[in-house]
């Protein structure tokens, strides 16, 4: 079988579904757009959270810079603008010094400078008392405190000591007091500058200490962004690549496991851990696939198991018998074919119906199962036959032989017990051919007929036996395949002839015939009909041969319409099971007799016992569809079978024909006399004309007539001639005597033609 069961792994196969790491599993657990949807949120807070470390960033670089704005850069401008201007006041009295007025008492100095210098310096000492008042509202350090301070002192001492005097000393216009006092205030200046730059030095310290600070922090802002979005991007990118394996992986083990059972594997485990789609696909291709198998394990046995019995079929046989063939060949070991088939199966189909037959096939393969044990094998090939196929016996010829006459008599001992069919119990037999076989000296189709041969061979000796396969069978086996090849192309051949036997009435005129099969070949020769019939039968070749028989007995009845003499005459055809039950055998009669133009009333259709029971409710139905077109039914060899008068009273049925087992021997035997009688008798109640068959002596239709039988058949009245020839006897036929017939001498049984 193409397939392995589900729960047995190959060891290259890798379980689909099965876990990839804890990730994996991780991931399996949400569904996928559970986690696209918490990828993305988590993509946005990282982004988030960068932007808004880089936003803190620029905060802290912004404050950084404000800082050195605020708190350092406006002190080192005013401190700066201080000195400026206390540097200015001493260029005013020096310009006001360098413009004086010549009197005679005394060097002055001029008028409008030294006002103009009063003017600017006291708008400069308002200007730098506002600007230090400013700076000194601001917040200082320490140091800086205590330098401002010593910075105040020294201004107020330079106002106190310098300024004020020298603006008095400029008002009056006095030059040596200017001037004395000028020199004063650039001494008080030039120390008092110096505590101003270093006011101004340490600002600008403290904002390059300040600047330095917010580089640090910038530098660590970037280092920590970019930090954090290597870090985002690993993590993001290693969740996403987890993400996409999550997805692809068990995708492309979906795609994997797709091939596989495109390919007819259907053995990949499968297991579902998570509760995403993709797991929800996998549980759907799992459950697909656990359904593809069992289909596939269904159709296997219906391929290849009897669907009645669960027993091999033919095509598992022969697949087993050729692996056996081949062993054999290795081992050298001799095997066994055994071909059973059950006795009188047909009548239990015939009595008890095919339901309680098919429970017997059932009880019989059961038994066939417990009696031949592994490693031998057993099958049902159709019908009532079963092959048993024996493994490696003893590579000696008898001990192979003993081995499996055991097995044989084993299955026969097993056959016989008794069955409980129906309500009651039943002792069947069986017949068993065996055909022992190594070295791969035959075909299956070779060990099957040979075991078939000798199983037949079983039947011949009295049934419920075994019997062996010997090249004496093979001959005969060849002979059939000689006349099989030969049969095929019989009717294009021009070989097969009817011939017509004569169906007399009592007063001795002819009331019809019966046609009969007839088959001349230029190798074979007069081939009679119970050899190829049962051929014909076997291969399907009694479907056309049937055809072209109805055929020719239409064409013969049409040409006796032309003639008065014979245009009342009956003509009976013998109609096989197999071209009864072929769905078309109403059409094919009725258009027969259409292309014919014969009367259907004329027409007779012989059936045996046998074929009207094996499906009854068929066989009524087709009856009864040929009866409404005029075509008449006569029941054939009556008495061999088991039908009952239930039976018969359902059937649409015109004649009765006394089978010549009960003839023969009708004036000797007084108990085949009376079994005539009765079916004689049974006949008349159901009102259908009695034909007796196989009459040879003028003492049997005597005996028959005595018994109110009105139609004859037999070597008596004359033998199965061709057309020509029996259109002659027709016309040479006394019609009311029987001298020639009267005196004739018996066929002896073994010089007669079967029919």
């Amino acid at each position: 079988m193409a397939s392995l069961p589900l729960d047995a792994p190959t060891a290259d196969m890798v379980a689909v579904g099965s876990p990839q790491g804890v990730g994996h599993h991780l991931f399996s657990r949400f569904r996928i757009g559970t986690r696209l949807a918490a990828m993305m949120v988590l993509a946005a807070l990282v982004s988030a959270l960068l932007a808004t470390s880089g936003i803190q960033g620029l905060a802290a670089s912004n404050q950084s810079l404000h800082v050195v704005y605020e708190d350092r850069m406006k002190p080192v401008r005013t401190l700066g603008q201080i000195s400026q201007l206390m540097l200015a006041n001493q260029h005013q009295l020096q310009i006001a010094l360098a413009q004086t007025a010549s009197s005679p008492a005394r060097i002055s100095l001029h008028p409008d400078f030294a006002g103009k210098a009063v003017r600017v310096i006291e708008a400069n000492m308002a200007a730098i008392d506002q600007l230090w008042a400013t700076y000194a509202a601001t917040a200082k350090g320490p140091l800086e405190s205590a330098l401002a301070d010593h910075f105040a002192q020294r201004r107020e001492q330079y106002l106190r000591d310098a300024v004020m005097p020298t603006l008095a000393a400029l008002r009056n216009l006095d030059y040596q007091d200017t001037q004395r006092l000028a020199s004063k205030a650039r001494m008080l200046y030039e120390q008092a500058s110096p505590e101003v730059q270093a006011l101004i030095d340490l600002q600008f310290d403290r904002a390059h200490a300040e600047y330095a600070s917010g580089v640090q922090r910038y530098e660590q802002t970037r280092s920590l962004a970019v930090g954090a979005l290597v870090l985002s991007m690993a993590v993001l990118g290693f969740l996403g690549v987890m993400l996409i394996r999550s997805i692809v992986r068990p995708l492309r083990q979906v795609s994997q496991v797709f091939h596989h059972i495109a390919d007819g594997r259907l053995d990949t485990p499968i297991v579902v851990q998570g509760q995403d789609e993709i797991c929800e696909v996998l549980a759907d291709l799992q459950a697909m696939q656990q359904r593809l198998a069992a289909n596939e394990e269904a159709i296997y046995r219906l391929a290849y198991y009897d669907p009645l019995t669960d027993l091999p079929n033919r095509r598992l046989l022969r697949e087993r018998i050729q692996t056996a063939l081949t062993d054999s060949r290795e081992d050298d070991q001799h095997r066994a074919v055994l071909l059973l088939d059950l006795d009188h199966f047909k009548a239990i189909n015939d009595t008890l119906g095919h339901e309680v037959g098919d429970q017997y096939l059932v009880e019989m393969a059961h038994r066939l199962r417990q009696t031949v044990q592994a490693p031998h094998a057993v099958a049902r090939i159709g019908g009532d036959e079963f092959v048993v196929l024996t493994d490696a016996l003893s590579a000696d010829e008898t001990a192979a032989l003993a081995q499996a006459q055991a097995l044989a008599r084993d299955i026969l001992s097993a056959v016989a017990q008794p069955c409980l069919l129906d309500g009651q119990m039943y002792f069947g037999s069986a017949s068993i051919g065996i055909c022992l076989f190594r070295n791969h000296n035959a075909s299956i189709q070779d060990l099957l007929r040979r075991a078939d041969a000798a199983m037949y061979q079983a039947k011949n000796a009295g049934r419920n036996a075994h019997c062996l396969f010997d090249p004496s069978m093979q001959a005969e086996l060849e002979a059939r395949r000689a006349l099989e090849t030969a049969l095929r192309s019989a009717i294009e051949a021009g070989q097969l002839q009817l011939h017509y036997q004569a169906q007399v009435g009592a007063t001795g005129r002819p009331v019809g015939a019966e046609v009969l099969l007839r088959w001349n070949h230029p190798v074979h020769g007069s081939v009679s009909p119970a050899q190829f019939i049962p051929i014909a039968e076997a291969t399907g070749l009694i479907l056309p041969i049937g055809a072209w028989v109805l055929e020719q007995a239409c064409a013969q009845l049409k040409a006796w319409e032309r003639h008065p003499r014979n245009r009342l005459l009956d003509l009976a055809v013998n109609v096989s099971a197999r071209q009864f039950r072929h769905p078309d055998f109403v059409a094919q009669v009725c258009q027969t007799l259409t292309r014919a133009g014969a009367n259907p009333a004329r027409l007779v259709l012989e059936l045996t016992e046998s074929l009207v029971l094996d499906d009854l409710a068929d066989t009524v139905c087709k009856m009864q569809a040929l009866q409404q077109r005029g075509v008449r039914f006569a029941l054939d060899d009556f008495g061999t079978g088991y039908s009952s008068l239930a039976q018969l009273k359902r059937l649409p049925l015109h004649h009765l024909k006394i089978d010549r087992s009960f003839v023969q021997d009708i004036v000797s035997a007084p108990s085949d006399a009376a079994i005539v009688q009765t079916i004689i008798g049974m006949a008349h109640n159901l009102g259908l004309r009695v034909i007796a068959e196989g009459v040879e002596t003028l003492a049997q239709r005597q005996a028959l007539l005595h018994l109110q039988c009105l139609v004859f058949q037999g070597y008596f009245f004359g033998k199965p001639l061709p057309i020509e020839h029996f259109d002659q006897w027709l016309e040479q036929s006394p019609f009311s005597s029987f001298p020639a017939a009267a005196n004739a001498t018996p066929v002896a049984p073994y010089q007669r033609e079967i029919p």
